[in-house]
């Protein structure tokens, strides 16, 4: 057992011993209190004295003791001494049907009928009840549809008891217990909440396959050849890096989020007062950081070179930016290779050996360099070769041919052997008769678990540091990057990183369909488009048209532009995603916008028609495992108030973004505090808040911990994507229409809500669906949430009565 365990023991056979003095002694319940409950809490329980707040007022009622970890977990109510409550007669246990206690115990009953009231208006799950030398304890707040008052307690009848049974004490009352839910999960069991059906699960073959016509299928192709797959060929590579790349710079006005609390994006992640750490911006508006291209031209590092950026910001665009064009002239006199960790070949492979064998198929492949060959062997190790030869068996090289011939093999066979010495010893023979740098690029580190990435930059070090001349860089994520400096691989290491912020987004469209414009249209050859082909030949016009809308809808549709920039959170992998599923969606009549376009009209793509191809993706019905769009109404317990806790966390964390000393971060205890005092239980936060990082509504300033639903990171922020879902997604009729199948409904509206086609049945749902949330929000009047469903409903009803308009 630890030593907090064996103190705790300790503490308790000396309260007892200290106790049998006063036996005579008619406590009131402040000296209870002093006496007895504050040992057993700080000196046997090891609760510290700032985890526990004392006569703490919620609608002007006190709690006596309020035990936080953080969060407000417990509320004990503190009796006078006495005996409040006698178990019957026999039994030797500890766990019992609190029912049972209550029906022959009046005050015990008034007491946890009390305590039960402060927990659940706290959202505060245990509940204890205690006359100092006896303990009751038990779930007050539950969401498996059990009565509190019908579930088990935990129960010791004196002092004496709590020590014959101080190991099951310790564990389930304890600080370290109850925060491994060791209590709770004995006495509720794992609870697997009893929820409304969702209508997805009533629907045939959910969530369906959108078919495409022949049309629509043709143009998904191509736009993924000309938006995608053009970037991934060498051969129109370079023109696309030249046309295409954008760098950091200034941010989009499109953004639901300030510029400043985006432009300190990177300072939240990490501890920019270590000494350890040198940290610059790998580009900004004039272009690459000298100093990142000044390392690669003097291959002067003895240690990794970090690229830190989050998913989808384009680490592997500027690595092929800056070897193709910024430093063109330096890495053409280097010896370059890029080996992506994501490859299924590497994933599949031991990461020390796929490494080497990687460097070893690209100079086979891409400098013609064979380090096995003969000749190119026996060039490496020439000089050890000479002085081998006038060692020991000089007399068989002087003497005897046949010999010297069977030894030489021999020696250059034993030099090949171990395959890592042999090309860190290539390398530096490359390096020094060709005046060639060496230069690696490790990428798509990021898709590798956190082990993988652990070693990876042992390997990296490794390189570094004994390879010389080599010049190494390494890709990882900002939380990556600082696990491992602060408990992982780079714990001792002074790293050298550079940060890839995200481009402007909407300059990336506009680039990338210009470029886009120009392939279908021929201006930029590419090979595998066979004009002569008439299909191809239409379908590239057509694609073009489309283009072309798409242009022209951005520049005057500036709610698209709004609608991709705040989804896409910086990610450019997935704004481009949007646009090549609009492109090629069965969501979309692409027949109607081409027809219109070519009558010389100009289509203007509404937001719905985009949103519909985004949110559906290739399926008839919403999916919240595909979509790029989350459903902020989704509930895990058997509680309609929780449909609300969602966008309630994300108003919270809103009205906190001008907290200029934060840069817009928010602590995650005072929230989780705050959402307890209405009423929501640790449970319903916890996986919420999880669910919401997960989905990259919010952020955390990440600070190097590790967390889960358990251990949340200690500060959070909104991101762009959770702003534009509370501000514009919730009160939106097609985001309410889509959801609705994934949503489940208590009460009577639950009959209501069915599987219906045309808009105007589809209207009447998300009106019965709203009316059913109206009522469920009366539950918070007055109630400070931040977030203000009756606004919202009003805007929806307004959407809702555009829409009849237009039907009509």
């Amino acid at each position: 057992m630890n030593k907090e365990y064996e103190e705790g023991r300790k503490k308790l056979e000396e309260l007892i011993v200290w106790n049998k003095k006063f036996v005579n002694i008619d406590r009131n319940e402040d000296t209870t209190r002093l006496h007895l409950i504050d040992s057993l809490l700080f000196d046997c329980l090891n609760w510290k004295k700032e985890d526990v707040i004392t006569e703490e007022s919620f609608d002007a009622e006190f709690t006596d003791y309020t035990l936080r970890l953080p969060r407000p977990s417990i509320i004990v109510e503190a009796k006078r001494e006495g005996n409040y409550f006698e178990l019957p007669s026999g039994k030797n246990r500890t766990e019992y049907n609190l029912s049972n206690l209550c029906r022959d115990n009046p005050d015990l009953k008034k007491a946890v009928e009390q305590v039960s009231a402060y927990c659940q208006k706290r959202g505060t799950e245990i509940a204890i009840i205690s006359n100092g030398w006896q303990l009751v304890s038990f779930v007050a707040v539950r969401l498996d549809g059990i009565p509190p008052i019908e579930g088990k307690a935990l129960v010791y009848d004196s002092l004496e008891n709590m020590l014959s049974r101080f190991t099951e004490f310790w564990n389930h009352l304890s600080y370290d217990g109850i925060s491994k839910k060791i209590l709770k999960t004995r006495l509720c069991g794992t609870i697997i909440p009893e929820l409304p059906t969702k209508l997805s699960s009533i629907i045939s073959n959910y969530p369906g396959i959108k078919n495409r016509n022949s049309n629509q299928a043709d143009l998904q192709v191509l736009s993924e050849i000309v938006f995608e797959d053009v970037i991934k060929t060498g051969e129109l590579e370079t023109i696309f890096l030249e046309e295409c790349y954008c760098n950091a710079g200034a941010l989009s006005n499109y953004s639901s989020l300030s510029k400043d609390i985006l432009k300190l994006r990177y300072e939240n992640f990490f501890d920019t007062d270590s000494e350890s750490l040198a940290l610059s911006p790998a580009s900004g508006k004039k272009g690459i950081n000298e100093e990142l291209v000044n390392v690669t031209a003097q291959s002067l590092s003895r240690r990794p070179i970090l690229l830190i950026g989050d998913v989808g910001v384009g680490k592997s665009t500027f690595i092929n930016y800056l070897i193709k064009v910024e430093a063109k002239e330096i890495f053409e006199n280097c010896i370059t290779f890029k080996i992506d960790l994501g490859s299924q070949a590497i994933l599949a492979s031991n990461l020390n050996e796929a490494i080497v064998e990687e460097i070893i198929k690209q100079l086979l492949d891409n400098y013609d360099i064979d380090i096995f060959e003969n000749h190119f062997v026996r060039g490496i190790y020439h000089g050890d070769f000479e002085r081998f030869k006038r060692g020991v068996y000089k007399p068989y090289f002087e003497n005897n041919h046949e010999k010297s011939i069977e030894i030489s093999i021999e020696f250059f066979i034993e030099k090949q052997r171990n395959k890592v010495e042999h090309l860190k010893n290539a390398l530096f023979h490359l390096a020094k008769g060709r005046k060639k740098q060496i230069v690696i690029f490790i990428d798509n580190c990021d898709q590798r678990e956190y082990d993988i990435q652990q070693k990876a930059f042992l390997i990296s070090n490794e390189i570094a540091e004994h390879w010389q001349p080599v010049t190494i860089f390494l890709a990882l994520r900002p939380e990556s990057f600082h696990n491992s400096l602060k408990k992982g691989s780079l714990t001792g290491y002074h790293p050298k990183a550079f940060t890839i912020a995200p481009p402007r987004i909407d300059l990336v469209i506009e680039k990338r369909l210009d470029f886009a414009r120009k392939i279908a249209e021929g201006e930029i050859p590419l090979s595998q488009f066979n004009k002569s082909e008439n299909k191809v030949g239409i379908q590239l016009s057509n694609l073009s048209t489309l283009i072309h809308v798409l242009i022209f809808s951005l520049e005057k549709n500036k709610e698209l532009h709004k609608f991709i920039e705040d989804i896409s959170c910086g990610n450019v992998r997935k704004a481009v995603g949007m646009i090549t599923n609009f492109l090629g969606s069965g969501h979309v009549d692409t027949k109607k916008i081409i027809q219109i376009q070519g009558n010389g009209d100009n289509y203007i793509i509404p937001l719905h028609e985009f949103f519909n191809a985004v949110i559906y993706g290739d399926n008839i019905h919403f999916d919240p495992n595909s979509s790029q769009v989350s459903n902020i109404f989704d509930i895990k317990f058997d509680d309609p108030k929780e449909h609300f806790l969602t966008p309630i966390v994300l108003s919270i964390l809103e009205s906190q973004l001008q907290a200029v000393n934060n840069n817009g971060f928010f602590e995650t205890s005072i929230l989780s505090n705050h959402l307890q005092s209405l009423g929501f239980t640790i449970d319903q936060i916890d996986i919420v808040l999880s669910d919401l990082i997960e989905k990259n509504l919010i952020e955390t300033s990440a600070r190097g911990r590790a967390f889960t639903k358990i251990n949340l990171p200690p500060m959070l922020r909104l991101t762009s994507t959770g702003s534009y879902h509370i501000n514009n997604l919730c009160s939106y009729f097609p985001y309410i229409d889509a959801i609705i199948v994934d949503t489940p409904i208590f009460k009577e509206a639950k009959n209501e809500i069915k599987d219906i086609h045309g808009i105007i049945n589809r209207l009447e749902r998300v009106i019965v669906f709203k009316n059913y949330l109206d009522e469920i929000w009366k539950k918070f009047d007055s109630q400070k949430t931040f977030f203000n469903w009756s606004s919202k409903s009003i805007e929806l009803q307004a959407d809702i009565n555009k829409i009849k308009a237009k039907q009509s």
